[in-house]
């Protein structure tokens, strides 16, 4: 009999929030089945998940093909008991589930994108979580619903910002474990269209990233980013997370090879959400190094 796994056991294992796993139950992305209102989840049938989904699947590729998997062993005919009639059957044991090798996903030439494992949060929520860990250094902003978000604030901070702001994510592979990436989709923007950020009006752009489930907010150094692919990756590293989760301003160094000039290092700054507005002063502090060569 397989071990009964509860939500927080997934939710240690996967290192998410308990509110993400129940969500993507809900959505098919784990198999799990309900008692009383509660998901549980077998074991062998999440193993069997982790393996697929490590392998490449998507979350709901590898729950529906699981669900498949366990649909045909409960109608597979059962062995024999060695007994008919009280002689010994001579007709040899059907297979069982075990034996079933066949995967319909294995016949697919193209497999979807692969689905992330961590939390995302809406638009107006990420900008939400940003302007209330600014606290009273806001003295105005646009609607968060909004991209980008448009701020004035207080000095010493930016006395006009525009924010272009992204979930932080982590795939469940092809990336070192645990390293987080945003995407850089500008509003309007197509698939094979390049983007830029907007720097009319005398705003100074942030660009930055928020972990959820750590909440943490990362800022890169947007002036290095004129011009890029639609859904280009820009990535920080797992330990730099943990170093800003723990409740410090971390720093990292990203090097960078433009297309079309001389490689540069980025100084990228992770904080906890309480930092955020001294973590946008030393951003400021990091690119005016760098413009003046220092």
């Amino acid at each position: 009999m397989s071990e009964i796994l509860i939500v927080s056991d997934v939710a240690t294992r996967l290192k998410l929030a308990e509110r993400t796993v129940n969500a993507m139950l809900a959505d098919r992305e784990l198999p799990g089945f309900k008692v009383r209102g509660q998901w549980r989840l077998r074991s062998d049938h999440f193993e069997r998940w982790l393996n697929l989904v490590g392998a490449g699947r998507s979350a709901q590729e590898a729950t529906a093909l699981i669900s498949t998997e366990s649909e045909t062993a409960a109608v597979a005919p059962r062995p024999h008991s060695g007994k008919e009639d009280g002689r010994p059957s001579s007709t040899p044991d059907a297979p069982t589930a075990t034996a079933i090798t066949s995967d319909p996903v294995e016949l697919e030439k193209e497999r979807p994108t692969m689905q992330l494992l961590s939390e995302r949060v809406s638009q107006a929520e990420l900008h939400r979580r940003f302007v209330s860990a600014l606290g009273t250094r806001v003295k105005s902003h646009t609607d968060l619903d909004r991209k980008p978000l448009e701020l004035d604030l207080i000095p010493p901070l930016p006395s006009r910002a525009r924010v272009y702001l992204f979930n932080a994510t982590r795939p469940p592979g092809g990336r070192p474990t645990g390293e987080h990436k945003v995407q850089l989709i500008m509003p309007g923007q197509r698939r094979g269209e390049r983007g830029q950020f907007d720097h009319s009006d005398g705003r100074i752009v942030l660009l930055g990233g928020y972990a959820a489930e750590e909440d943490v907010f990362v800022l890169w150094d947007a002036g290095l980013y004129p011009n890029f692919a639609w859904s280009r990756n820009v990535q920080v590293k797992a330990e730099t997370i943990i170093q800003a989760a723990a409740g410090r301003i971390a720093c990292q160094d990203r090097r960078l090879r433009p297309s079309d000039g001389q490689p540069v290092t980025e100084v990228l700054v992770a904080c906890p959400s309480p930092l955020l507005a001294e973590a946008i002063r030393q951003r400021q502090d990091l690119t005016r190094a760098r413009l003046s060569g220092d």
